[in-house]
Parts: C-alpha cells; sequence; structure tokens
C-alpha cells in the first residue's frame, strides 16, 4: 500500500483526484477487438495488463480460471482493506470482453476503466472493510452457443458455494456515453420509471435483495456527486419478466442471493455505437465516466473507509 492517509483525506478529496488522463488511458488499453471465441490472444493480453496493473498497487492479486468450449480464461481478483467479517465484503466488478467485431469501448473498456481508477485511489488510503475488484471474462454472448455472463456466473456460484459473503457488489456496465440532445434516451414501454428522454444519467438497477444497497449508492453519488443525475429503478422479480435487465454480470449474483447492482449509461438504450464496429473510444464522454467514477468511490469511501 501506498500508506495511510484516512486522517487526511475526505470523501470530496479522493473524488478531486479522479484524473480524465487516467481513465483515457485505460480505454486506449483495453480498446480493440478481444471476443473470447474470435480473439483468444488479444483478450489473454488485456486480462495480463489488468494484472499487472492490480499488482503495481501493491493489491492481492490471482486468477480464477473459467472453463468454457476446451479453453481456459481467466477472471481477475484482486484485493485490499481489512480481514474478512462477517459483514461481508464489498465487490466492483466490470467485464473486460467485448462483443464480436467490436472494439468495445464504452462496452466495457468503460467500466472496466472506472473500476481500475476506483482501485488506484483507493489503494491510497486504509480500508476498514475488505474490497475486492474483480475483471470479469466472457460476459459477451459466445457463438455458436446461446451462453453469456459466463466468467461472473462461475465466479458467483463459486463464491456462493465457499460462503463468500457481500455486502455490496457493484457491477459497472457501459458507463461512458453521454448525450444532452432531447430524444437521445429510449425508455422501454415495459419499464415504469420517471426518467429523462435525454441521455445524460447513470441508471442504477437493483432486484428487492439489493434495494438498500441502490438507495445508498444514490445517497453517496447526490452528497458528494451532484453534478451526476443518477436515475434508480427496482427490477421486479429479478428481472425475469424484462430480459434487459438480466444482460449483464449482476443477474449472476442476483440468482445466488447478493446484493448486486447494475451502474449503466443504458447501453443500447442510448449508445446507437452498441455491440458494433463503431464502438470507439472517440465516441466517449469522459466527464461523464469520471462522475461515475466519482460515484463510485464516494459510495466505497463511505462505506469501506469510514469517510464522511
Amino acid at each position: 500500500m501506498l500508506g495511510d492517509f484516512s486522517n487526511t483525506y475526505s470523501i470530496s478529496g479522493l473524488t478531486a483526484q479522479v484524473s480524465l488522463d487516467s481513465l483515457k488511458g485505460f480505454v486506449h488499453n483495453i480498446e480493440g477487438l478481444r471476443h473470447g471465441g474470435d480473439n483468444y490472444d488479444a483478450l489473454e493480453e488485456r486480462a495480463f495488463s489488468i494484472e499487472q496493473f492490480f499488482r503495481s498497487l501493491e493489491l492481492s492479486v490471482r486468477s480464477q480460471r473459467v472453463p468454457f468450449h476446451g479453453k481456459s480464461f481467466r477472471n481477475i481478483i484482486a484485493d485490499e482493506g481489512e480481514p474478512l467479517d462477517e459483514n461481508g465484503m464489498i465487490l466492483i466488478g466490470a467485464h473486460y470482453d467485448a462483443a464480436q467485431g467490436s472494439p468495445g469501448a464504452d462496452d466495457n473498456a468503460s467500466g472496466v476503466a472506472v473500476m481500475l481508477e476506483t482501485a488506484r485511489i483507493m489503494s491510497r488510503i486504509h480500508l476498514k472493510k475488505h474490497v475486492r475488484f474483480v475483471a470479469f471474462t466472457l460476459e459477451e454472448p459466445q457463438p455458436p452457443s446461446i451462453h453469456f455472463l459466463i466468467g461472473s456466473r462461475h465466479f458467483a456460484e463459486q463464491a456462493k458455494k465457499a460462503g463468500d459473503k457481500y455486502q455490496a457488489v457493484l457491477i459497472l456496465e457501459s458507463v461512458g456515453y453521454s448525450r444532452s440532445e432531447k430524444g437521445s434516451q429510449i425508455i422501454p414501454s415495459f419499464i415504469r420509471i420517471n426518467a429523462p428522454d435525454t441521455g445524460n444519467f447513470l441508471g442504477v438497477v437493483a432486484n428487492r435483495a439489493s434495494e438498500s444497497t441502490m438507495k445508498a449508492f444514490q445517497s453517496a453519488s447526490t452528497e458528494n456527486v451532484p453534478e451526476l443525475l443518477v436515475v434508480t429503478y427496482k427490477a421486479p422479480f429479478s428481472g425475469y419478466l424484462m430480459p434487459e435487465m438480466r444482460f449483464s454480470d449482476h443477474s449472476p449474483f442476483w440468482d445466488c442471493g447478493y446484493p448486486a447492482l447494475m451502474l449503466t449509461d443504458t447501453a443500447m438504450f442510448r449508445n446507437p455505437y452498441y455491440h458494433t464496429e463503431y464502438d470507439r473510444v472517440a465516441t466517449l464522454d469522459f466527464n461523464f465516466m469520471s462522475n461515475v467514477a466519482k460515484a463510485v468511490i464516494s459510495f466505497v469511501a463511505k462505506h469501506a473507509a469510514g469517510l464522511q
């Protein structure tokens, strides 16, 4: 660790350290074709890069092997903070693979970038609670099979089997695309929610078990990052009536009984480049992404470092 600055840093002091250059650098490093089936070597290069960055922060880092179709993929896990306690740890996660044929800047280099920036800043203080960062593999569909969420499902099921406890799970899913024009946001008719038709808010999706976590995240964001509009939604029946609410790595945690949130720019409901060859770094809004990082850091700082 870089030292214990918990007595000198406030939450605002931490969020002020969020670096646009760092976020841009992370996205540039992750962006590019890296589909598990088509670009195995490139995906492994990203795994190695994420692993080395976590090690540079002097975190405890390990790989979790994820077997699929005769190949071995990897979830990258990094831990910091105090030993586990009976209340469980906080997990910050994002998937590092991309859809077939897409360079995946928003989906999901943006989520990985916010996770890595959170880890970089939180490594500077003494955490009173155990925090785990996980880069998940194989979130995207793997043709010709119909399988997806493979890495996170393997992780969540193994965690449940081992009796691991998580107080909160935050999954960062496409958090880099923002638009201020009216009509730039689609609100599906099946979702009853009061949300603007401008695509400049962060969506936070919970199920019943994670509703209190959603409220705590919204509170931390509103208090410390007022410039970020947060729109929350509790998916009934854990999203089984609306498949779009389950299209990310939070849903395996829901299925295993963990309180998980999806943090998202709403992906296909806002970003016209979603899952295309045009999902590139030039389309991202790094000021928006910076505010998302600040909101995540605010939540973690308050609940894992005891800062107010």
